[in-house]
């Protein structure tokens, strides 16, 4: 260990003089499992300007963590940063001014705390309650400052908001100024893709572009927004165990229709029978899904920014991107849907095909109410209006036959 540290001595420059409170060298010992030698690892540390800095050329793409675009000096500060206070929270100096630090953290944290509650696309690391217990703990410590535990939480706050202007690329002209807000071009996809993309979402009822629309507001530009992270994963736990209920209600009621005598003894090859069987195959098929994906979600859904980045960055591996996690989210609410279609076939069936022309009647009336009233319910909350698509149209019209210039 002293020869290595006598090496890397030798090869500073003579101004760079070592100090307790200013400059420190940090070496370790590793081994090279490829050539099978003792290496030395080093780095030095800056706290005026809170740095880490090197006297050789070293790759960038672990201190990067991934991020495309990394060009600024300004902007590479702030990872190089980020590894100081790394630094700090694992080896505090005591003899750091403590109190500075303390102040320039909580106004820190008054202005994350500031921007969440004025709107919804915060880029701080912490949501509102979590900024509320960091404030308590700022008070805590400005009671009884000093020391190395109070650097050590110092230090590990402060890595948490210079790791988020890292990401967010601050005090660049192309910096992300709200959370669901991407700071590169989008790449355009091959019409095959997009077909497909397009069939399965009309195959699922939509299903896989709302979930497309709520995964794109986490997961941008390959980083995650934690506090956006926990809510959309508290969101999908509760739609999944809520089609977990409606699953096992419709399994019932499949089963109950086919125990109807006038269904069971029809023919095996019926309408009924078929469409019931295909229900419940649907019905199943949602069940089973929802558990599991409900099962991955308090498995990963919990877990770190750190974690989950890796986890959807495996999940989005494939030609589909983003949209293969959308599909699989949506596939449980898709079957379900699936599922109660099958039924209303088959009881729709049994009634229109069995019933005197009175009930006839009734029933055809009352199901085309239904189905009109759940149509434009569907249309008013896809923000599809007829009425005003008409009268666009009609307006659009009337300019243009009162424009003598339009061809």
């Amino acid at each position: 260990m002293d020869s290595c540290v006598d090496e890397v001595l030798a090869l500073t420059p003579p101004e760079l003089q070592l100090c307790c409170n200013k400059i420190e060298l940090v070496v370790q010992l590793a081994w090279n499992q490829k050539s099978k030698v003792r290496i030395c690892r080093y780095y030095f540390i800056d706290h005026d300007k809170h740095l880490l800095f090197w006297l050789h050329e070293l790759p960038t793409v672990k201190l990067f963590c991934g991020v495309q675009g990394v060009e600024k000096l300004s902007h590479i500060k702030y990872a190089v940063e980020h590894q100081y206070w790394q630094h700090c929270e694992m080896y505090p100096n005591a003899n750091l001014p403590c109190a500075q630090l303390l102040r320039e953290l909580k106004e820190v944290v008054v202005h994350a705390s500031a921007e969440t509650v004025t709107t919804d696309v915060s880029l701080s690391p912490f949501d509102g309650d979590e900024l509320s217990k960091i404030l308590d703990l700022i008070d805590q410590l400005g009671e009884n400052i000093g020391g190395t535990y109070s650097i050590c939480v110092i230090a590990r706050f402060m890595r948490y908001f210079v790791r988020a202007k890292f990401f967010n690329f601050c005090g660049l002209p192309a910096a992300r100024l709200d959370a669901d807000q991407t700071v590169y071009k989008k790449k355009k996809r091959s019409k095959l893709i997009l077909v497909l993309s397009w069939t399965f979402n009309v195959a699922m009822f939509g299903a896989p572009q709302s979930h497309m629309e709520e995964l794109r507001r986490v997961w941008v530009d390959r980083s995650i927004n934690s506090p956006r992270w926990k809510n959309f994963n508290s969101k999908l736990s509760t739609e999944w165990s809520s089609i977990t209920i409606y699953s096992t209600v419709m399994i019932a009621v499949d089963v109950s229709f086919l125990a109807v005598p006038s269904v069971s003894n029809q023919n095996s090859g019926s309408v009924p029978i078929i469409s019931i069987y295909l229900s419940i195959f649907c019905i199943v098929g949602s069940l089973v899904v929802s558990l599991f994906l409900t099962r991955q979600n308090r498995l990963y859904g919990q877990e770190s920014a750190d974690t989950a980045v890796d986890f959807l960055t495996k999940m989005t591996g494939s030609a589909f991107g983003t949209k293969a996690v959308a599909t699989v989210h949506g596939l449980p609410y898709a079957m379900l849907l699936w599922g109660m279609l099958y039924f209303m076939l088959a009881f729709s069936y049994q009634v229109f095909t069995s019933t005197p022309t009175l009930t006839l009647a009734t029933t055809g009336s009352a199901c085309g109410l239904v189905a009109l009233f759940t149509l434009w319910l569907i249309y008013a909350a896809r923000d599809f209006h007829i009425s005003t698509r008409f009268l666009e149209w009609l307006r659009a019209s009337i300019c243009k036959a009162r424009d003598p210039n339009t061809a």
